[in-house]
């Protein structure tokens, strides 16, 4: 339904035809929980999103900006303005030796940006293949797979601040960036949404094949073109298809516990997977629930899927209720067991004082 305003500002008025009321938000959100939007509008370029800002901040309304919605968990009407950030645009520019710049607009998908580099011939995103989203949301999140995460590949970050509208870039070093976080998550996250990312990748380089999952499929000598649809191959056979089955991708994090803790679990548990992180391990979080017997389980019109235990998924459901129970059986049955508190991967939206997730402004 078209809003109409009580102003006679020509500049708001001329707002009307692109926010919309009380619009469901089923349909940008890979969970397909049919909450609303208080306000609703699609950014399509720059300059469209900084007038959506300023009627924003001209009635005081707060912002929440999705991309794709595949990281994201919207558990209650969302009040405010919510933006779809379609953003697009794809620039490359060579340099002399073996760099290649791409910057990319923070709409633009993030596996057909993939996609577009393998094809290219530029190595550095390869391990990164048919992780849903877009662009923007993957500096938020730090985005990880197979040994690879966008921080080894990001240059620097375009941003717009949310009260000044001002538009300017910062560096990669300077974004806090650490396991699936960034200041885009915490600090920032009342003040900077993303409009555009720099990569840094390169003509030539060495494959990144040590990660299980990879490692025992590689046959020969590999190509970048072979990597990229062994990850898409695997991809496919342990996730499930948020276009088919509704899901958010990885729902938990794979938990980092000290050196003390793993040794003590690895004598309770001989054959838990984990890996060596910084100074201690990072421990499989889908092994954890799978040995609690949760793989495949079903609670309600949501459950945990049937071949990869890290992912939930919803069959039926509405509402976030029944899938926000089951995180919580979860959780304190993998407590109960090995003493690790599970921390969830997707941004809960809205924030409230009983939800530890805050006001979001970008999301995958």
């Amino acid at each position: 339904m078209k809003m109409r305003f009580n102003t006679q500002d020509a500049f708001m008025q001329s707002m009307e035809e692109s926010i919309q009321k009380n619009v469901s938000l089923a349909t940008y959100n890979t969970f397909r929980f049919a909450y609303h939007a208080e306000y609703f509008a699609i950014a399509e370029t720059l300059d469209s999103l900084k007038k959506l800002l300023a009627w924003a901040n001209h009635f005081n309304q707060t912002v929440t900006m999705i991309g794709g919605g595949s990281n994201l968990l919207i558990s209650a009407d969302v009040t405010g303005l919510v933006i779809i950030n379609r953003l697009s645009g794809i620039n490359a520019r060579e340099h002399r030796g073996n760099l290649v710049s791409l910057t990319v607009a923070a709409g633009e998908n993030w596996h057909q940006v993939v996609a577009f580099a393998v094809q290219e011939g530029w190595f550095g995103i390869e391990n990164l293949a048919l992780i849903p989203g877009t662009i923007g949301a993957a500096p938020v999140q730090n985005i990880g797979a197979y040994g690879v995460e966008i921080k080894d590949v990001l240059a620097r970050v375009q941003v717009i601040d949310k009260t000044s509208g001002d538009v300017y870039w910062i560096n990669a070093r300077d974004c806090g960036f650490a396991y699936r976080d960034s200041y885009f998550k915490g600090k920032w996250k009342d003040k900077l949404l993303i409009t555009s990312v720099e990569l840094s990748l390169k003509k030539q380089a060495d494959l990144l094949l040590s990660y299980g999952g990879l490692s025992d499929r590689i046959k020969g000598k590999p190509s970048l073109a072979s990597v990229f649809k062994l990850v898409c191959d695997v991809r496919s056979e342990k996730l499930p298809d948020p276009t088919v089955l509704a899901n958010s991708g990885s729902f938990f994090k794979n938990p980092i516990i000290s050196q003390a803790i793993h040794s003590d679990l690895k004598v309770r548990f001989p054959n838990l997977v984990s890996f060596p992180f910084e100074d201690g391990f990072k421990l499989a979080a889908g092994w954890l629930i799978d040995q609690a017997g949760w793989k495949g389980k079903q609670y309600q019109g949501v459950g945990v899927y049937e071949k990869q235990a890290l992912v939930l998924v919803n069959y039926s459901e509405e509402n976030a209720e029944p899938l926000l129970e089951l995180e919580a059986k979860i959780k304190q049955s993998i407590f109960e067991l090995y003493g690790v508190e599970l921390e969830r991967e997707p941004v809960q939206l809205p924030l409230t004082p009983l939800i530890e997730t805050g006001h979001v402004e970008a999301t995958n």
